[in-house]
C-alpha cells in the first residue's frame, strides 16, 4: 500500500489544517482535493480526492494517521483506488503541503519516493 511517513509532524490536526481544496491540471486529466474530515479525537483525518486520468475517474480518500511523532499519509483502505500515477502524485502533493507547513517536518519511510516533491 502506498504511504509517506512525515517525521516530526506534531499532530494529525496540524497536518489537517494545512490541506485546502485544490485542482491541478494534468496532461490528460485532473487531480482534485474536494473536502476533508477529521475524527473527534483528532488522530485520524480523511482527505476526499478525485483523480481523472485518460477519461477514467477515481474517487478515493487519502488518510492521515498519527503514530508517535510522525503522521502517515496513505490511501484509506475502504476506497482502494487503482494506484495510478495521478493517485500517487496527489498523495505526494498532500505530503508536500504538510511538509512545507513546518520546517521541522521531514520525509521518513515511503514507497512513493518518485512522487515526493522537495
Amino acid at each position: 500500500m502506498p504511504h509517506i511517513v512525515l517525521e516530526k509532524a506534531k499532530s494529525v490536526k496540524e497536518c489537517y489544517d494545512t490541506i485546502e481544496p485544490m485542482m491541478q491540471q494534468l496532461e490528460k486529466g485532473i487531480l482534485k482535493i474536494t473536502n476533508k474530515y477529521i475524527d473527534y479525537k483528532e488522530n485520524s483525518a480523511l482527505i476526499e480526492s478525485i483523480s481523472i486520468e485518460d477519461g477514467k475517474t477515481q474517487n478515493f480518500f487519502i488518510q492521515l494517521s498519527s503514530k508517535g511523532e510522525a503522521v502517515t499519509v496513505r490511501l484509506f483502505p475502504l476506497t482502494d483506488p487503482e494506484k495510478t500515477k495521478g493517485v500517487k502524485t496527489l498523495m505526494g502533493i498532500v505530503a508536500k503541503k504538510i511538509k512545507d507547513s513546518n520546517v521541522e517536518i521531514t520525509y521518513g519511510k515511503t514507497n512513493l519516493q518518485d512522487f515526493l516533491i522537495e
